[in-house]
């Protein structure tokens, strides 16, 4: 129990979120790379979407490069308003980027050229199934195109599972970082404040204990002008 209460502190929170934070960074900049350069990945949303395309291309990156900085920032004590003000402009973000996306794609789907022709492919896979299986000469070739087909209908709809799951987690996160961030920064504003009567009791104890009246301000300029004029009467 002692160790889980260890583990559950402000600090200890804050830095398990920021080690996520890292991870999803990576995460994006891995997929903002596969979007730029993997055809696998590009080829088809380019030449159906190339607009979202673009701006999906650019956003993934810019927040991943975001979080980055995030995760630098939590190292500074001093920086944690700002970090805090980061994470909700991530945040705002990701509202924006998502309402955009929501609104485009779905004018998109209803009066884009290339939505019809989506529509049509979608067509011709469910038509080219039983074509396949109705090839006997090439049945060695046909049959792996039929279960590859297969495949991909049967396993297409958990990439939007997964995108949805790691969105919510995000999202508690970033949540998460802001309220600790938050906590933290005026624990520290808090600790600082405190330091500097402790620090002037203790001048004034180090005084006291010494015995020395406490010396007004000024008094070490008045006291060697008063030398320099005794000296120059003397002399």
């Amino acid at each position: 129990m002692a160790c889980a209460r260890g583990l559950c502190t402000a600090d200890k929170v804050f830095i398990f979120i920021n080690i996520a934070f890292a991870m999803y960074s990576g995460a994006m900049l891995a997929t903002a790379a596969r979007l730029a350069w993997d055809p696998s990945t590009y080829t088809w949303f380019r030449f159906l979407c190339a607009a979202q395309y673009r701006v999906s291309c650019a956003y993934v990156l810019a927040a991943g490069v975001w979080l980055c900085a995030l995760v630098y920032l939590a190292a500074a004590t001093r920086c944690l308003r700002l970090y805090a003000a980061g994470v909700a402009c991530l945040v705002a973000s990701e509202v924006a980027y998502g309402a955009w996306m929501a609104a485009s794609l779905a004018a998109w789907w209803r009066s884009a050229p290339e939505a019809e022709l989506a529509r049509h492919g979608m067509d011709v896979m469910h038509d080219l199934k039983p074509a396949l299986l109705a090839i006997d000469r090439y049945r060695d070739v046909a049959r792996p195109l039929y279960d590859m087909i297969e495949e991909v209908e049967r396993e297409a709809p958990n990439n939007a599972f997964v995108i949805i799951v790691f969105g919510v987690l995000g999202a508690v996160l970033q949540v998460a970082a802001f309220i600790m961030a938050v906590r933290l920064a005026r624990r520290t504003r808090g600790s600082s404040a405190g330091s500097l009567p402790e620090k002037a009791c203790a001048v004034a104890d180090e005084d006291s204990d010494t015995g020395t009246p406490t010396a007004p301000p000024g008094w070490r300029k008045r006291a060697n002008l008063g030398m320099y004029t005794i000296l120059d009467k003397i002399f």
